[in-house]
């Protein structure tokens, strides 16, 4: 059986914060009202404290001030945008790391079959380089007391001393669809980003992904984000590593059918079930699980650059396990998970 004790505690963990010390988890959390198990579900869907999410974008932005400015004196125009879980409001840490794209403004990609009316005849992938490199010069000189990491090929990082997240900042530049370059909409919008040590640019398509998960979280009534909250909280609280990205695990929810995720508030455990009766006919059709898409339409899930199934096999093992407790913990209120109603 899982100790789900020592579950709540690596959850509790997440959301403590570090000057206070005080935790930041729903009244009902520490009152105990119902077992470990139903807690620890309940507490791993709900969203980060909006005062800390709204922090972290504060903590990026002053890298954003010190950037923008330096890389100028260098002749470096660049903008910036978000991508990753911060931006969805998936995250699930009170200091939660947080992807800020440097794009650079001195050329565009584009998606064949669109042609440029005039070329550019410099090298991107130099001139992303060199985007990276200045933009190390100008945070080693101006954040003296963070710890720097440029080791990364498709990203630094930058953290501690005066910032209290970790922000991975990402050279990229914009990469115009057919569908931006028809709509205007920068939901469309692609980048292109720098894997240095590879000497090649990746294209991503981060704004239609968050566009997707908001889309569906509307949907639902919020319980899209809740599921991928719960699910990356057991991938994070597993006593055994779990390789399933945030961006597989959202898309993964993103295919779920609505009527698995259109449960009222005071039925959200069913949110578990139904997530562990989705991960099964996953892992159990072949057919249905090699036509699942990323939530914008890029890839499949299961490739090779995406999810492999025995990692969601051991992800759907930690859900089943965690339906079972439940189901124990509430028999003496409930005859079962689909009649139960929790307030929390």
């Amino acid at each position: 059986m899982a100790n789900y004790k020592n579950k709540l505690e690596k959850l509790k963990s997440r959301r403590q914060d570090i000057f206070t010390k005080v935790f930041s988890l729903n009244e009902s959390f520490n009152k105990m009202t119902y077992g470990e198990s139903t807690t620890y579900a309940l507490e791993a869907m709900e969203q980060i404290d909006p005062n800390y999410t709204s922090n972290t974008f504060k903590q990026v932005e002053r890298v954003q001030n010190q950037l923008k400015p330096g890389l100028k004196t260098y002749g470096i125009d660049v903008d910036f945008r978000y991508q990753g879980s911060v931006p969805t409001n998936t995250h699930i840490k009170l200091y939660s790391d947080i992807d800020l794209l440097t794009i650079h403004q001195k050329f565009f990609t584009l998606e064949p079959p669109l042609q440029p009316t005039y070329p550019y005849l410099g090298d991107t992938l130099a001139d992303l380089k060199e985007l990276r490199l200045k933009t190390f010069t100008i945070l080693d000189a101006v954040f003296t007391s963070c710890v720097i990491d440029d080791t990364g090929s498709k990203a630094m990082n930058i953290s501690g001393g005066t910032l209290n997240r970790k922000i991975d900042i990402i050279a990229s530049n914009w990469h115009n669809s057919v569908s931006f370059h028809n709509s205007n909409d920068e939901d469309y919008r692609g980048v292109k980003i720098l894997d240095r040590d590879n000497d090649r640019e990746i294209t991503n398509f981060p704004f239609m992904h968050i566009y997707w998960i908001n889309h569906k979280d509307n949907e639902v009534g919020g319980n899209a984000k809740s599921v991928i909250r719960l699910l990356k909280s057991i991938k994070a609280d597993a006593d055994e590593e779990i390789k399933v990205s945030s961006y597989d695990i959202a898309s993964l929810v993103f295919r779920m059918d609505n009527s698995y995720l259109l449960v009222n508030k005071n039925q959200r455990i069913l949110l578990v079930n139904n997530v562990n009766i989705f991960l099964t006919k996953v892992i159990n059709d072949v057919n249905f699980r090699t036509g699942l898409e990323v939530a914008n339409g890029t890839r499949k899930i299961f490739c090779h650059d995406g999810a492999k199934i025995e990692e969601v096999i051991k992800l759907q093992k930690e859900v089943e396990a965690l339906v079972v407790e439940m189901a124990r913990e509430l028999k003496p209120l409930y005859e079962s998970i689909e009649k139960a109603n929790v307030y929390y």
